[in-house]
């Protein structure tokens, strides 16, 4: 079945710039807005969600499913792993070929009982409602104090939902609220589905298609705002990579402001890329935005300069106005500090995460390269650890992680793609967030996770655990785990 929905469509964009490592934009998972903190159990210990929306269910390819690994005092327990697909109990729906349930996993607690939900997109799920065609669902598991059980689907506003979820507080007044492609719903939701009320949002601005999107307070007013990263549906022209835009929705008492389009100090438009996410790398009390643009340098349409068009991480603060996008900074493996050099295929960036891994105050940047090539070993990827600090993120003190690592389980392998997408958790809860990556090229494509925790020195990879398919008891084959972690 062929990807549908506005995402999926993006998709394409993304795997065309990606192809050489067939790593699709990914979702991933920065630090909680407000009322989305992942803890599903409500004891205290952030919890893991992974979705694996190639994975085969019950002989039905490309299904999915979400796999749930619940913390601990001692980090993840995978003692605690739950599989929930569309033929789980109290699970609406049927597995079925292409569904692609579990692609972009979101957290929030939509009901408000104090439990973490989980908002699961399929976005290749086809049905009727009221005889019309319906592209795509979303469907809600409900926290409690056993964990996740039981959904519910959430009805569509049109001919598409499915493919993307973010979760806040965009009208500040204390309940979740989650966008969608249907527009904006605002809390409390009943375990029905029922929002209190909806607000038409558009997401992109004009012919363009969603890659991303991120959420946090960026003003510091105490709402939370929406970042989106956009691509047009085709390129006139290769060389205008000002079609990459990034938008700034920002949280008010009404709801989502509409989109303003971040621009540079010169007028042109900010070129963010496929990945972003949103958190306070200078410890002003304001979240930054962090985007990653994974492309080599010499592919169509760019430039020969790998600092300017190539592969790199950007960040833009965040101020009392919102994003300060006139003086943007850019990062990339040429970067004084940040190990490594930056060479074609790489992908630096391919996925961002950004959260305190060592509890100084300060906003950590994990940046994936899923294409880097080390001992001889062709796209096994690395991982970055980029310090935040009181003027923002410099390169200094960066560490690079990979499957070689010491105290990291596994090897480096061949097209393993390690540090293709990654999340930010405090498993523990000792207020640290720990480290967890995806790999989703382990074993063929059958994708794994590693968990690395984290110290008053930052990640190690003393304590490391990694998990795949024999783990959870499911398919292997082109799985991907490991490629989309819940934002």
């Amino acid at each position: 079945m062929s990807q549908p929905a506005a995402l999926r469509r993006g998709a394409v964009v993304a795997l065309a710039l990606l192809a050489a490592i067939a790593v699709p934009p990914l979702a991933h998972a920065q630090p909680a807005a407000p009322g989305t903190r992942a803890d599903f159990n409500g004891d205290g210990y952030e919890d893991l969600a992974v979705g694996a929306e190639r994975a085969t269910v019950g002989g039905k390819s490309a299904a999915g499913y979400v796999a749930v690994v619940y913390g601990s005092a001692h980090g993840l327990n995978l003692a605690t792993k739950k599989v929930f697909t569309q033929a789980s109990a109290g699970v609406p729906g049927t597995p079925e070929k292409g569904d692609a349930f579990g692609g972009r996993p979101a957290t929030g607690d939509l009901d408000g009982d104090g439990y973490t939900d989980l908002v699961v997109p399929a976005a290749g799920e086809k049905w009727q409602r009221g005889g019309v065609d319906v592209t795509g669902s979303v469907t809600v598991l409900w926290g409690g104090a056993s964990g996740l059980s039981g959904g519910t689907i959430l009805l569509p506003d049109g001919p598409g939902i499915g493919s993307f979820a973010a979760v806040g507080d965009f009208d500040g007044d204390g309940h979740a609220d989650l966008a969608t492609y249907g527009g904006l719903r605002l809390g409390p939701f009943t375990r029905a589905g029922a929002s209190a009320r909806t607000q038409e949002v558009s997401f992109t601005d004009g012919d363009s298609n969603l890659l991303d999107a991120a959420t946090g307070d960026v003003d510091g007013d105490g709402i939370t705002d929406l970042v989106t990263l956009t691509a047009p549906w085709d390129h006139d022209d290769p060389g205008d990579d000002s079609a990459h835009q990034a938008h700034w929705l920002r949280g008010t008492r009404g709801g989502l402001a509409p989109l303003t389009t971040l621009k540079d100090g010169e007028g042109r438009f900010i070129e963010a890329g496929n990945s972003i996410a949103l958190g306070d790398v200078n410890g002003d009390g304001r979240d930054d935005l962090v985007f990653g643009r994974p492309l080599p340098a010499n592919s169509p349409g760019e430039l020969s300069d790998p600092r300017t068009y190539g592969s790199r991480v950007g960040v833009v603060l965040g101020g009392a106005r919102g994003p300060r996008a006139a003086d943007p900074r850019m990062l990339d493996q040429d970067t004084p500090g940040v190990p490594g050099v930056g060479e074609p295929g790489d992908f630096f960036g391919a996925d961002v995460a950004v959260g305190d891994v060592n509890g100084d105050g300060y906003g950590d940047i994990v940046a994936g390269n899923p294409g880097e090539d080390f001992s001889g070993v062709r796209d096994a990827g690395t991982l970055a650890v980029i310090p935040g600090g009181a003027s923002g993120p410099t390169g200094a003190g960066s560490r690079v992680f990979s499957q070689n690592s010491a105290g990291v389980p596994g090897s480096a392998e061949r097209g393993d793609s390690f540090g293709a997408a990654s999340t930010l958790l405090d498993t523990d809860n000792d207020g640290r967030v720990d480290l967890v990556v995806g790999s989703p090229g382990e074993n063929t494509d059958a994708g794994s996770v590693t968990a690395l925790r984290s110290t008053a020195s930052g990640v190690t990879g003393t304590g490391s655990v990694s998990f795949g398919a024999g783990t959870l008891g499911t398919d292997p084959y082109r799985a991907r785990l490991g490629a989309a972690f819940a934002n």
